[in-house]
């Protein structure tokens, strides 16, 4: 039985849901909630992926993070870090720190959590069972960003999509005149309008408003994120911590709940 450490010392509603949620799912978890032995803890459960928090009274997650790189008995541990901030700074930090994955509480969703462990201990697959495929999916793709454009482009384009490549809001209205995608990626910081912009255009015309949008941006304030909830996308995703496999899994997920809808 795989082994999970979860390191939470002061939103134990969160850690209880986690625990659970871990438990059902088969796993063997220890929810820990003193920050300050979390590197002894690690030693002595031997676990096979570590859940910490990066609010912590006890401890500096940062100095936990680091020492646990020069341990080589757990080194090689996966680290999913959860934090009430998504701070950019922050999760790059963490991130060269060797963390897998990051999750901001705002954006938490347990099912997500267990779909990434089962993913980083290879005992699930990337896509959800039953998830349609992505080929032959009309994708718009806003984003100014060339190495990144290209990056996806490269993803999208072994799932044969057919790509609507777009790198500024306007050009992307001027697309949606005259064609309808299956899903939009879209950034919020564009040159011109905004991604906020192009979102409540697309939300308020009839032919276009059901179109699912996947919000991918390095905005990673709380309400930033609400605003686009509320707007209408489906999803959010931080640029920093998100990989492709990510957001094709995604994808492959919002085109699911749409069409059961």
């Amino acid at each position: 039985m795989q082994k999970i450490l979860i390191i939470l010392e002061e939103d134990l509603f969160l850690g209880n849901v986690i625990n659970e949620k871990l438990r059902n799912e088969g796993y063997q978890t220890l929810l820990f909630g003193n920050a300050s032995v979390a590197l002894e803890q690690m030693e002595a459960f031997e676990p096979d992926l570590i859940i910490l928090d990066m609010d912590l009274r006890t401890a500096n997650p940062f100095k936990i993070l680091g020492e646990k790189t020069k341990k080589s008995k757990i080194s090689n541990i996966p680290t999913i870090i959860i934090s009430s901030y998504g701070d950019v700074e922050e999760i790059k930090k963490v991130l060269d720190l060797g963390v897998k994955d990051y999750i901001v509480k705002s954006q938490f969703s347990a099912d997500e959590l267990v779909s990434k462990i089962k993913i980083f201990l290879g005992s699930g697959s990337k896509s959800s069972p039953g998830s349609p495929t992505l080929e032959g999916k009309k994708v718009m793709w806003v984003e100014d960003d060339q190495f990144l454009s290209d990056l996806i482009a490269r993803k999208l384009g072994q799932k044969k999509c057919k790509l609507l490549f777009t790198r500024t809001g306007e050009e992307a209205l001027q697309i949606l005149e005259k064609d309808k995608p299956d899903i939009i990626l879209l950034d919020l910081l564009l040159p011109g309008i905004s991604g906020f912009e192009v979102l409540a255009t697309i939300k308020k015309n009839e032919l276009l408003k059901n179109i699912p949008v996947i919000i991918l941006s390095n905005f990673t304030q709380n309400n930033e994120i609400e605003r686009t909830r509320t707007m209408g996308a489906d999803r959010f995703l931080t640029k920093a911590t998100v990989i492709l496999d990510d957001i094709v899994k995604e994808m492959q997920e919002v085109l699911a709940e749409k069409k059961v809808k």
